[in-house]
């Protein structure tokens, strides 16, 4: 098995795409580390992936240059403020620095 990490936002190579597609229509090999879920289990994880990834309406306070960079960004400018705004919890020592 190859493992290979993607940089959040890199674009994975053709390569990489051709792996991903080989690797896709490879029958699934279930084991005791990777059981078939049952149908209750795969509704719970179902449930819980939608559920973490509900979003919630805020009302956020912004300069004018920076609401003006952000909508410069076009269509979806708001789920890319969103990921930004998570990722930045990675690195606390910049929360501290800003706050």
């Amino acid at each position: 098995m190859v493992r290979e990490t993607l940089e959040r936002g890199a674009k994975p190579t053709d390569a990489q795409i051709a792996e991903i597609r080989a690797a896709a229509a490879r029958p699934i090999n279930y084991t005791d580390d990777a059981p078939r879920l049952t149908a209750r289990e795969l509704a719970e994880f179902k449930k819980a992936n939608a559920e973490s990834r509900r979003k919630v309406n805020c009302t956020l306070r912004l300069s004018k240059a920076s609401l003006e960079w952000w909508k410069s960004l076009g269509d979806g400018y708001t789920a890319a403020m969103s990921r930004m705004l998570e990722e930045a919890q990675n690195y606390p020592e910049l929360i501290k620095k800003i706050i």
